[in-house]
């Protein structure tokens, strides 16, 4: 594939973190399958591939399943849905699990996952180095019954017609990659801006995308649908460390038995 170096430039993150993505904010646009590569590091920062998958059950899993609806304080509407395994939350699910959509829609969720095994040998084959030490972590730091099968991921999202604003992907495993596909019909925009290099990635139909969303600035540009059947999906594949607390799954389900029985007590005995 074709390496492209980059300089990467000093940008004020104030600036750009939490507003829109535009086009104006970057001077090249790549539309074809490459390896981005710091020109002073020689770092591998992006690997950029038109797929050559079937992207048919896929697209059918994407259309079929149900998206959580949020309005940000802009009044941005977005739909997505997460994948894989979650962590605990202390306010909303004080224990590891898997995510709603495996028990919802297990067909499509299998689907999502296996389709996350080829971009895995991707992964290997395109950054051999980086995907070492990301099995690592994962043979290291996570239980197998909270890793996706076959891959060295936990989790992921997909995301349907978002235009995300600019953000670092906090807690994710660090210094490792995420993978994201594209699948889009129809739309213009929708365009993957990295401000710090000065370029954007148009994100063809059926491509991939790998790169450490953690330490690399990103948002996508808004995104214009030309017709009512018009989508852009996208699903991220990533390792989440919280992950790393998890312990089996009848630990987790005794640990919150005993939490309930705690709180119970406490609020009779206050």
């Amino acid at each position: 594939m074709k390496e492209l170096l980059v300089t990467k430039r000093e940008l004020d993150f104030s600036k750009f973190v939490k507003r829109s993505a535009l086009e104006a904010d970057y001077e090249t646009l790549i539309d074809e399958s490459c390896i981005l590569i710091d020109a002073d590091t020689k770092e591998v920062l992006v690997v950029y591939k038109e797929l050559e998958f079937d992207d048919t059950a896929i697209i059918n899993a994407l259309e079929t399943i149900r998206y959580d609806e949020s309005t940000r304080t802009s009044g941005l509407k977005t739909r997505s849905r997460i994948f894989g395994y979650s962590p605990r939350n202390a306010i909303r699910k004080d224990f590891c699990s898997s995510t709603s959509l495996a028990m919802e829609s297990p067909k499509q969720h299998a689907t999502i996952c296996k389709y996350g095994v080829q971009i895995a040998g991707l992964y290997s084959e395109f950054t051999p180095e980086t995907y070492k030490q990301h099995h690592a972590l994962m043979q290291e730091k996570v239980l197998d019954e909270w890793a996706i099968r076959e891959t060295p991921f936990t989790s992921g999202i997909v995301n349907k017609n978002n235009p995300l604003k600019y953000h670092f992907d906090s807690g994710n495993f660090k210094n490792v990659y995420s993978c994201m596909t594209v699948f889009k019909r129809d739309v213009q925009g929708g365009y993957l801006s990295l401000p710090e290099y000065n370029v954007g990635f148009a994100l063809r139909n059926n491509t991939v995308f790998m790169f450490d969303g953690q330490s690399i600035l990103h948002g996508v540009t808004p995104i214009t649908k030309l017709n009512a059947q018009a989508f852009r999906y996208s699903i991220v594949y990533y390792s989440l460390q919280q992950i790393w607390n998890c312990l089996p799954l009848s630990d987790e389900l005794a640990r919150i038995r005993n939490l309930k029985t705690q709180r119970e007590t406490k609020r009779a005995t206050a």
